[in-house]
């Protein structure tokens, strides 16, 4: 997964973790009368929990498929792959040069 990706879901599972920790304990200085809201809010985070796992699934398998079709383009088109990098290399050799 990509850095900004993996960051975001790192943020929401830390929210997530945090809003449970808070639920808990409302629920324990709450007691039975709080009872109701206290379900409702679990299973809210539930859903949550599960959209990001989902979520997570979906970057992972993106990224797997992008990575896969990179290896099959470079392992068809090899020369081609070479032609590229040695263009990306020169490009940014030159650029480097000029600015010292």
């Amino acid at each position: 997964m990509s850095g900004g990706s993996d960051r975001i879901l790192e943020d929401l599972q830390r929210v997530l973790g945090e809003l449970e920790h808070v639920v808990k304990g409302a629920m324990a200085s709450a007691g039975e009368q709080a009872g109701a809201a206290a379900d409702r809010m679990r299973s809210t985070l539930d859903k949550a929990q599960e959209q990001i796992d989902a979520a997570e699934a979906a970057l992972d398998k993106n990224l797997r498929h992008g990575v896969g079709a990179t290896d099959s383009y470079v392992k068809d088109n090899t020369w081609m792959a070479i032609g590229i990098a040695a263009a990306v290399a020169f490009v940014a050799g030159f650029s480097m040069g000029r600015r010292q």
